[in-house]
């Protein structure tokens, strides 16, 4: 299943922290997750893969059995996970979470161009990011919805 992801810190100085986004999107079940992230480019891209495995992990009726194809725009970042590049000193604090995933879930992550990157499309369109109330994303503490999927494009679970 092909799914995308895409992180940038929004800034010019890519290195710098600065209100960001994160993204993922997975077009064949028509989910697109958009969310406010501060960090530097390199934490937002890692974030956004790290966010969507954490989603993965979460709903595990809607991902059963697949073997999944991530997609990115963030070439470094693909080159570190595939060990094929050095890793930087802040890339080096996320990859041990992604290698913990790569032992639960089936996944490659490739490159993509940035126009063929659907969790990238309308990230401009967006209202400018504003302060507010803290957001519970550990979806699998929840008990409430314990065993359901949790479709966060519309702020409740679904059946799959």
């Amino acid at each position: 299943m092909r799914c995308y992801i895409y992180g940038s810190n929004l800034n010019d100085d890519r290195t710098a922290k600065h209100n960001g986004v994160v993204a993922f999107a997975v077009p064949e079940i028509g989910l697109i997750f958009k969310g406010g992230y501060e960090g530097t480019q390199t934490d937002c891209e890692y974030m956004s893969l790290l966010s969507f495995l954490r989603f993965v992990e979460g709903n595990p009726k809607a991902f059963a059995g697949m073997r999944l194809n991530i997609l990115t725009d963030a070439a470094t970042m693909v080159y570190q996970v595939q060990d094929k590049a050095p890793v930087s000193t802040i890339a080096a604090k996320y990859l041990p979470n992604v290698r913990e995933y790569q032992n639960k879930i089936s996944f490659v992550i490739d490159w993509t161009p940035l126009k063929e990157n659907s969790a990238f499309e309308g990230i401009y369109d967006l209202p400018p990011l504003k302060p507010g109330p803290p957001i519970n994303t550990q979806f699998s503490q929840s008990s409430r919805l314990a065993g359901a999927p949790v479709d966060l494009t519309r702020g409740r679970h679904f059946g799959v």
